[in-house]
């Protein structure tokens, strides 16, 4: 890979160069379904907060932006979810029955066509990291099953392969023996032409934990506004590094569970004027796929008093 890095290119979702993009829908539309997308996103946060329910780290609706990895011996390019708010990576694969597979405009991954794939066993670390598996008798695969809040889930086997990313220079990047989920049943709200998810939170299969040593434990992401002409990247290693002039940082705070990227709010200010947050250490997680800000309703109450003082006027 080299010590400089490489950076992947983000399509967001509504963006006019994304495979979902809908011209006829406003402006008010997107921000009025992107809200709704947010408040699902939330309710599963809140369930996974809840260690009694068993939940996956992800929402299969809830990821915005888009990006391109290859899967395989040779490569065979997808379109992926990259999501910050949760851990595993997964993919439809062969044999997926059209009862039990979504459409995605691609034929799914054949893993007998990989000459570098493998299936995990059932007693390895990795399986037993996953919040469900499950083994048979008669076969030593991990069988993973992951459920959500919605209904939607995704089955099938833990497994390796060789993970292939095209630079946003123009060179590639593979990772042999990454560790993913080949689902061969997966069904609710999961959509063309996104072929599966990619996972980059902090749980031990995540893209970003699986390749850590590799890119010294550095990754970060620059969102740009749809109305941008350049594109939203995510970076990784060397690249990851912002050390501009006027660049700030704040730490990030270690919680269960570890799949969440945790910061510590302090307040918001308004004007002379700032409402407290109640709690300062990693009360706030950040995650790509949400659109809105979310504010604990006592800490929100008083920052809309601040508003409306600021403002003069009736609401």
């Amino acid at each position: 890979m080299g010590a400089k890095g490489f950076s992947v290119e983000l399509i967001h979702r509504d963006s006019p160069i994304s495979p979902f993009y809908n011209a006829s829908l406003t402006s008010s539309q997107i921000l009025r379904k992107n809200a709704l997308h947010s408040m699902d996103r939330l309710r599963h946060f809140q369930s996974m907060i809840d260690q009694s329910a068993i939940q996956s780290a992800v929402t299969p609706n809830g990821g915005i932006y888009l990006m391109k990895l290859s899967f395989g011996t040779p490569p065979v390019d997808y379109m992926a979810v990259a999501d910050t708010g949760s851990d595993l990576i997964w993919i439809q694969c062969v044999p997926c029955l059209q009862s039990q597979c979504y459409p995605q405009g691609s034929p799914p991954f054949d893993p007998q066509a990989s000459s570098t794939y493998k299936k995990i066993p059932c007693d390895s670390d990795s399986c037993q990291a996953l919040p469900r598996y499950q083994c048979s008798n008669d076969v030593d695969d991990c069988q993973y099953s992951y459920s959500y809040g919605d209904k939607s889930f995704t089955k099938g086997i833990l497994s390796t392969d060789t993970l292939t990313f095209d630079d946003s220079n123009g060179q590639k990047t593979a990772f042999p023996t990454s560790i993913f989920g080949c689902g061969h049943n997966n069904q609710g709200k999961f959509r063309s032409p996104s072929a599966g998810l990619v996972g980059l939170g902090g749980g031990p299969l995540s893209l970003v934990s699986q390749i850590s040593t590799q890119i010294d434990h550095r990754f970060s992401y620059c969102l740009v506004p749809l109305s941008a002409s350049s594109s939203s990247k995510l970076l990784f290693g060397q690249e990851a590094i912002i050390s501009r002039p006027g660049a700030v940082s704040t730490p990030l705070v270690s919680k269960t569970p570890q799949t969440f990227y945790y910061l510590s709010l302090e307040g918001v200010s308004i004007g002379d004027k700032t409402a407290q947050a109640g709690s300062s250490q990693g009360n706030i997680i950040i995650d790509s796929g949400t659109t809105l800000t979310y504010l604990e309703s006592s800490f929100y109450s008083s920052l809309e008093t601040i508003v409306k003082d600021a403002i003069g006027v009736d609401p």
